[in-house]
C-alpha cells in the first residue's frame, strides 16, 4: 500500500511530502517549497535521484545545482536575461551573474501548495499548485502551475500543467533537472536517438547546430558533457551497474531536446528533458506560446527497474 506523509521542519523550505511503500520498499520525497522538487528516490536501498539533504547544506546545494528542479517558463539559459516579445522587450533577473545569463525560469524556489492527493494499492498521486498573480521581473505574465506526481511500483509520472489565467499571450518552455546518483559513472550507458546537438559560446548560449559528436550508446568513460541534443524522439535510456532508468517525455513540436550535464564530482549525471532548446526566448528553437484562458500539458515518465 502507497502512503503520503508530511514532515514540518524548522526551516519551512525543507518540508517534506514523503511517499513510501513498505512493501515495495520505495521511499520517495519531494520538497513543495522548493518548486515541488523530487528530492528523494530509493527503491531496495538503491538511491535513484540525487536530491539534497535537509539542512543548510542542501538549501545552498540546491541554490547552485537545482537538483530535481521543474524549469519554467524557460529551462537553461536566457543570453543577457533579456528578449523580446510581441514588439515588448523585456529583462528577467540574472541570476547566473558569471555568464551574465537568466537561468532555469522563476518556480524553482517557489511555495508549492498540495492541491489534492490519493493513495491505493498500487498508487499514490499528488498534485502541488502555484499561482503566479504578481509581475515578475522580466515575464509579467498570470499562470497558474500545476505539478502532479504519480507513483506506481515501477515508474513515476510528473505532469505539469500551465494554465494563461492573463488577457496576454506569453511565450514558454518547460523543462525538469534530475540527477541520478551513480556509483561508477564510467561504466555506465547513455542512450537517446539523435543526429544533432549544439555549439555553445563562452556563455554557453547555442550558436549553431552541429552533428553528434560521438555515437550512441555512449559508454560514459571519462566524457565530460554539458550539452544540449536535438533528439528525433522523446525518450532516453541510462544504465548504470545498479539500476536502468528509461525517460519519456511528449513533444507537441517536431523536435525533443535533452540537456545532459556530468559534474566534475562524478558521482552524479544530469538528464533533462525539455520542450525548448536554450535560450528558446531568443532563437525560438522549440518555443511555446500560451494564449489567454488556454492550457498545455507536458509529461514525463521515469521508468526504473534494478
Amino acid at each position: 500500500m502507497f502512503s503520503i506523509t508530511t514532515k514540518e521542519n524548522k526551516n519551512p523550505l525543507l518540508n517534506e511530502v514523503i511517499v513510501s511503500n513498505k512493501k515495495l520498499n520505495f521511499k520517495s520525497i519531494i520538497y513543495p517549497n522548493l518548486g515541488a522538487s523530487l528530492q528523494k528516490v530509493i527503491i531496495n536501498g538503491i538511491e535513484l535521484i540525487d536530491g539534497i539533504t535537509p539542512n543548510e547544506i542542501g538549501l545552498n546545494t540546491y541554490k547552485n545545482k537545482y537538483n530535481s528542479a521543474v524549469l519554467f517558463p524557460f529551462p537553461n539559459r536566457i543570453e543577457n536575461g533579456t528578449y523580446k516579445f510581441e514588439n515588448n522587450t523585456y529583462q528577467l533577473d540574472i541570476n547566473e551573474t558569471a555568464l551574465n545569463n537568466s537561468l532555469h525560469g522563476h518556480v524553482f524556489d517557489k511555495s508549492f501548495t498540495i492541491k489534492e492527493k490519493s493513495t491505493s494499492e498500487n498508487n499514490a498521486k499528488v498534485t502541488f499548485s502555484y499561482t503566479n498573480t504578481k509581475t515578475a521581473k522580466g515575464f509579467p505574465f498570470l499562470y497558474t502551475f500545476d505539478i502532479t506526481y504519480t507513483f506506481t511500483n515501477n515508474k513515476i509520472s510528473l505532469d505539469f500543467d500551465v494554465k494563461n489565467i492573463g488577457t496576454n499571450p506569453f511565450p514558454f518552455g518547460i523543462g525538469w533537472h534530475p540527477y541520478f546518483k551513480v556509483k561508477n559513472l564510467s561504466e555506465s550507458v547513455l542512450d537517446f536517438e539523435a543526429e544533432k546537438q549544439y555549439l555553445v559560446n563562452k556563455n554557453m548560449i547555442p550558436t549553431e547546430e552541429t552533428s553528434l559528436i560521438f555515437k550512441t550508446p555512449l559508454k560514459i568513460n571519462d566524457t565530460f558533457l554539458d550539452d544540449c541534443f536535438i533528439t528525433k524522439n522523446s525518450q532516453s535510456y541510462f544504465k548504470t551497474s545498479d539500476y536502468k532508468i528509461n525517460i519519456e517525455f511528449s513533444s507537441e513540436s517536431p523536435n525533443s531536446f535533452l540537456q545532459v550535464y556530468t559534474p566534475d564530482t562524478r558521482d552524479c549525471i544530469a538528464i533533462e528533458p525539455m520542450t525548448c532548446a536554450p535560450n528558446s526566448f531568443n532563437n525560438k528553437k522549440g518555443l511555446l506560446t500560451l494564449n489567454a484562458g488556454e492550457k498545455y500539458n507536458w509529461q514525463v515518465d521515469l521508468k526504473y527497474a534494478l
